[in-house]
C-alpha cells in the first residue's frame, strides 16, 4: 500500500489542493479485507444502487452521496479531493475498485455518538440536554457542509420538538448517526 502525500499540488489540472489529506492506494482485494462481510455487502449494495448505467460504474458526482449513505462522515472538500485522487484523468466515472478504495480511505470516519453529543453540548442552555432549534438551524444552514432551509426543515421534522422550541440533544445525535 502506498500513501500519497500531496504537499506540492494545487487544485488546477486535476491535482489535489489540500496538502493535509492523505489517501492510500490499494487494490480491491486488499481493500475488501479491511471490511466485515456486512460492511462489504453494504458497500457493494450502495455501488449497485448508484450504478444507474448498468456498466459497473458510478458517476464521480455521486461519490459523496454513496459514502454518506453508507454512513461515513466526509466533508464536501474531502469528497472533492478523493474524487480528484481517484479520477486523475477526469473521466467523471468510478469503477468498483476506485469506489472501494474510497471506502477504504474513509472507513474510520463513522460517527461516534458520544463525540457528537459532547460537541453539541456547547449549544445547550445550562447543560439541560436540549438545544434551541433556531440556534442549531442558524449553524447548520450557514457553517461547514450546510443544509439549505428546506433540507433542515425535513431533517428536523423527524425530531419531536418541545413546545418551547428546543429539541433533545440526544434525539438530534440519534438522527445524525442513524443508518
Amino acid at each position: 500500500m502506498k500513501t500519497q502525500n500531496n504537499f506540492a499540488h494545487f487544485s488546477r489540472g486535476g491535482k489535489l489542493s489540500n496538502p493535509y489529506l492523505k489517501f492510500t492506494k490499494v487494490d480491491a482485494e486488499t481493500a475488501k479485507k479491511a471490511f466485515t462481510p456486512q460492511e462489504l455487502k453494504q458497500i457493494m449494495d450502495m455501488f449497485v444502487y448508484f450504478d444507474k448505467s448498468g456498466n459497473s460504474t458510478i458517476k464521480r458526482d455521486d461519490l459523496g452521496f454513496a459514502l454518506r449513505a453508507i454512513g461515513y462522515l466526509v466533508t464536501t472538500i474531502e469528497i472533492r479531493e478523493l474524487g480528484i485522487y481517484l479520477d486523475p484523468k477526469k473521466t467523471q466515472i468510478l469503477n468498483f475498485e476506485q469506489f472501494i478504495t474510497a471506502c477504504y480511505n474513509v472507513r474510520n470516519r463513522k460517527p461516534n455518538k458520544q463525540e457528537i453529543i459532547n460537541a453539541l453540548k456547547i449549544f445547550e442552555k445550562n447543560k439541560s440536554g436540549y438545544i434551541d432549534v433556531k440556534e442549531i438551524k442558524s449553524i447548520i444552514t450557514k457553517i461547514g457542509d450546510v443544509l439549505n432551509l428546506t433540507e433542515f426543515d425535513i431533517v428536523i421534522s423527524e425530531i419531536t420538538q418541545a413546545q418551547n422550541g428546543f429539541i433533545k440533544t440526544e434525539d438530534l445525535v440519534n438522527l445524525l448517526i442513524m443508518q
